[in-house]
């Protein structure tokens, strides 16, 4: 009887299992749509003649871009003229570059890490950290609006106090944060602190001696110990001294002169912690998709980083030191010789790097523009 019920049960046993393997063949034959890659054959035909389209528009001696599609492998590069107009060397992309002031965003970034770890308050005022400034209205300036440019500081580089002497220096002169700070505050504020937006170099100038003096540390230390390190970003540093490392874009710039001449190792002192960083396309890598995936910062500090703001007239920095063009998330960078661009959308998840070796009329501003109206058409 025991025997009879055993056999019976395997029985049935082996009638469900050849019913189960025969619904699953029947599942699997089932087509399913094909998912279609963003950058396909087509995709990527359009983004190559934005690129030509770009580079005859802009007279940009080079160009060098990356765009990726997250889950679509390692992604498209497009480099187009030369990056040495005297050797007619091409673009590489593992050159280096000056970022411009993509580098605001590693400086904002380290004042994040800073708060978390208790060495800064967002809600103290700036003068609190640096009375001996005597910053303009700094007991009303906060670190965010250093940070979103809404303090109402002056912009010292539209001082020619500034570059009058760097001129006659041959573009050699170095400069400290304080006197670029001290350019500033003789002119008086624009506005009333937190009420309207100007782009100011002179904020993250500030926002870097903040760093160095609730640290102790030179800023470019304390990048190489929060941010570089921990991303791995081996290539990206505060240069000691006026000369690029090799192999790099060489860069191109009439904007002092009226004439295009090279101005790759020009000074760039008077960025300091607003625009003086160097890196390379696969740094920018890294530090694109930490842009977006905060993973530096607690969940406190990720939520400051995208506080946007909304009430502000004409303001652009709606992040702590970020950007938000539609849904695209980062920062462009422009300094003499150099324009460049990282940028993340999440909802696409796609990728943008690009780096021209001229900033006359922002010509990798106009390859993103081009770029995103192709990838990410909001029309």
């Amino acid at each position: 009887m025991k025997f009879w019920k055993s056999t019976n049960l395997f029985s049935l046993l082996i009638v469900c299992l050849f019913a189960f393997i025969a619904i699953s063949c029947k599942e699997s034959s089932i087509p399913t749509e094909p998912q279609i890659k963003i950058l396909n054959a087509e995709t990527i035909e359009k983004l190559q003649a934005a690129a030509d389209k770009v580079m005859m528009e802009n007279q940009t001696p080079g160009m060098m871009a990356y765009i990726s599609v997250d889950g679509e492998g390692e992604g498209l590069y497009i480099t187009r003229g030369v990056s040495n107009l005297a050797t007619s060397e091409p673009m590489n992309i593992n050159n280096y570059f000056r970022i411009g002031s993509i580098t605001k965003t590693v400086t904002t970034e380290a004042v994040l890490i800073l708060v978390d770890e208790g060495k800064i308050d967002l809600n103290k005022p700036i003068s609190f950290y640096l009375p001996e400034l005597n910053i303009p209205s700094g007991d009303k300036i906060t670190i965010p609006m250093l940070a979103n440019m809404s303090s109402g500081l002056f912009d010292y580089t539209s001082d020619m106090n500034l570059w009058t002497p760097y001129i006659n220096s041959n573009e050699e002169k170095v400069f400290t944060p304080e006197e670029l700070l001290a350019l500033a505050f003789s002119h008086p504020l624009l506005f009333e602190p937190g009420t309207e937006y100007n782009y100011c170099n002179a904020n993250t100038v500030l926002l870097g001696l903040l760093i160095k003096k609730v640290t102790g540390k030179e800023v470019r230390d304390v990048f190489n110990e929060k941010i570089f390190q921990p991303l791995g970003m081996k290539n990206t540093f505060w240069p000691n001294t006026r000369y690029l490392p090799y192999p790099y874009n060489h860069g191109y710039t009439s904007l002092l002169t009226g004439s295009l001449i090279e101005s790759t190792n020009w000074n760039t002192s008077w960025a300091d912690a607003a625009g003086i960083l160097i890196s390379n396309i696969s740094d920018m890598k890294i530090w694109t998709k930490e842009l977006y995936d905060r993973k530096l910062l607690s969940d406190k500090m990720k939520s400051e980083r995208f506080a946007w703001i909304d009430d502000i007239p004409g303001i652009k920095y709606s992040g702590f030191g970020v950007e938000k063009v539609f849904d695209w998330i980062g920062k462009s960078g422009s300094i003499f010789g150099y324009n460049s661009e990282v940028w993340y959308n999440p909802i696409k998840k796609i990728t943008i790097i690009i780096n021209t070796n001229s900033n006359d009329g922002m010509p990798a501003d106009n390859v993103f523009a081009s770029f995103i109206d192709i990838l990410t058409p909001y029309k």
